[in-house]
């Protein structure tokens, strides 16, 4: 997915991305390079080692600046936040997907973005995006399987 986020974050104008699931922070250190100076990235990983991890990649970078990372289980944190999101990349454990759904949808500002990785190991998750009429979604077979949804621009 190298250069994807790059581009979908430059062409989407996107200045507030939240991200499901930072890792080490490789995915994170791409949106964070393409925000805007005045752009934020929220982060979030269950996984305290892989979180530690990610924070000193965002500073050896100089990325820190820009990057929140918060560490738990996105489930529990996901009532707390605060939208719109222009982009929010949903990569985290993919038997979660249908189950954060519906939490994530109102988190997009109109037109806002909707990135899910690995979508092929999501099971029913496919059905759940292509019966949301909130969205419009694209799955696409790269190096991995992916959905880019959009949020239709007459929701609010």
């Amino acid at each position: 997915m190298a250069g994807l986020l790059d581009i979908l974050i430059r062409a989407t104008r996107a200045v507030r991305v939240l991200e499901i699931g930072t890792g080490a922070g490789a995915s994170g250190l791409e949106i964070a390079a393409a925000l805007p100076p005045d752009g934020r990235l929220i982060t979030v990983e269950r996984d305290i080692d892989a979180a530690m991890q990610a924070r000193t990649a965002f500073a050896s970078a100089g990325l820190d600046r820009c990057v929140t990372v918060m560490i738990g289980n996105a489930d529990r944190y996901l009532h707390k936040m605060a939208g719109p999101f222009d982009l929010i990349l949903q990569d985290s454990d993919a038997t979660m997907y249908a189950s954060m759904h519906d939490r994530l949808v109102p988190l997009l500002r109109p037109a806002g973005t909707l990135v899910t990785r690995h979508i092929d190991a999501a099971g029913d998750y496919n059905e759940v995006l292509a019966a949301d009429a909130r969205l419009t979604t694209a799955i696409l077979h790269l190096d991995e399987d992916l959905a880019i949804s959009v949020k239709r621009l007459d929701l609010t």
